[in-house]
């Protein structure tokens, strides 16, 4: 039996692959690989307004305050890992552009739409954290500009309405005040042909400047990402033989007689050294980094605990919790294994009605390393008592 258990045990640590707790890495973005980001993951949607300038050949000659109009925007996207993203954007409302040596004023009607790709810097270089209240964002993106009801134009000949394509460059200042709200403060310039604004000479593009402020607005089932933590492929490989033997022992073991005295001597053996204290050495529950919570698949260590407790109504078990040396710090590790140990303890107690007076819990922070191997160190450990 305590052979079986430990492949099972041995299965589980070479094929599953670890994610971090959500939120944050263990090294910068550009160094971490994170978890599959769901497609109903990481999505938001932005509302808000700002202010335009538009940068023609004689603009820059007319009284400042008659230049900003009011742009009202909106926007929507994703981000397909913590530093990699991807939005629509979509705004509208009045342009002013001037002429003749800035004496005539053009008052012209607009609206535009753009896709642009977003790098957070700060994510990127440094440790992916979701709770960092300042990001830096640039973005570079292409999109068209649609122009309409032109008052004063000089160039009457243009068509009554103008298209022209855009390419679109930013800086987004994002601010979080939530996991689900964020203010984004959004400096960008957006390049239109000159006839834009219906001058038919000059340079061939002009520039139209914004500055803007949005709330933003997480959706999602997921708001964060998680690190994966792959486990060393010489590691693997050795539990993979450690698998492999233990099975070869297994099959063999299955061919012995039910009666055989041997066998009965041994089970006496493993039933004597439960009862003397040995410990559960292969009923363990490792868990993610910096992670109390238990996963589905080590749940077969408390079921086969609560199943040990059912069949001898006498025995007692403790559950020790534990934390890895090489990450956090030793106040952070304690109160992290106090919850490990707690909540093996409570799905023990509350899912297989195990009687609380049966189940004590310690907690060792990373004062002590039961393995060798730092990742297996996140883990609570059953002792009988």
């Amino acid at each position: 039996m305590k052979k079986v258990s430990l492949l099972l045990v041995l299965v589980f640590a070479a094929i599953t692959m670890s994610a971090q707790e959500s939120g944050f890495s263990s090294k910068a973005g550009r160094k971490a690989t994170f978890a599959r980001n769901g497609f109903w993951d990481n999505w938001f949607i932005g509302a808000g307004a700002g202010a335009n300038i538009y940068f023609g050949e004689n603009d820059n000659d007319a009284k400042f305050m008659s230049r900003p109009t009011v742009a009202p925007m909106l926007q929507f996207g994703k981000w397909f890992n913590p530093y990699l993203g991807g939005r629509f954007k979509f705004s509208g409302g009045s342009l002013h552009s001037f002429s003749q040596d800035a004496e005539v004023m053009t008052h012209q009607k607009y609206a535009g739409g753009e896709f642009d790709f977003m790098w957070n810097v700060s994510d990127y270089l440094l440790k992916y954290n979701s709770k960092r209240v300042y990001s830096f964002i640039p973005y570079v993106g292409l999109g068209m500009l649609y122009g309409w009801d032109y008052e004063n134009a000089l160039e009457i000949d243009h068509p009554k309405d103008i298209k022209t394509l855009t390419l679109n460059a930013g800086i987004i200042n994002r601010f979080r005040f939530s996991n689900r709200v964020a203010l984004a403060i959004e400096f960008s310039a957006t390049t239109a042909r000159t006839h834009f604004e219906k001058e038919a000479h000059g340079r061939s593009y002009d520039l139209i400047g914004n500055a803007s402020a949005s709330l933003i607005f997480n959706l999602g089932s997921k708001t964060d990402f998680s690190e994966a933590l792959l486990m060393d492929q010489g590691l693997i490989d050795d539990l993979n033989s450690q698998i492999n033997k233990l099975r070869q022992e297994n099959a063999r073991l299955a061919q012995r007689p039910e009666s055989c005295p041997e066998c009965k001597q041994e089970t006496k053996i493993v039933k004597e050294i439960v009862k003397e204290g040995g410990s559960f050495v292969s009923n363990v529950v490792f868990f993610r980094l910096g992670s109390a919570n238990i996963d589905k698949n080590q749940e077969v260590s408390i079921f086969n605990t609560a199943k040990y407790l059912q069949d001898n109504p006498d025995a007692k078990v403790k559950i020790v919790g534990f934390a890895d040396r090489k990450t956090g710090n030793p106040t952070i590790n304690m109160k992290l294994s106090e919850k490990r140990a707690k909540n093996v303890a409570n799905a023990l107690i509350n899912k297989y009605n195990i009687n609380s007076n049966r189940v004590t819990v310690e907690w060792k922070g990373d004062t002590e390393q039961p393995y060798a191997e730092n990742a297996w160190n996140r883990v609570a450990i059953f002792f009988t008592e």
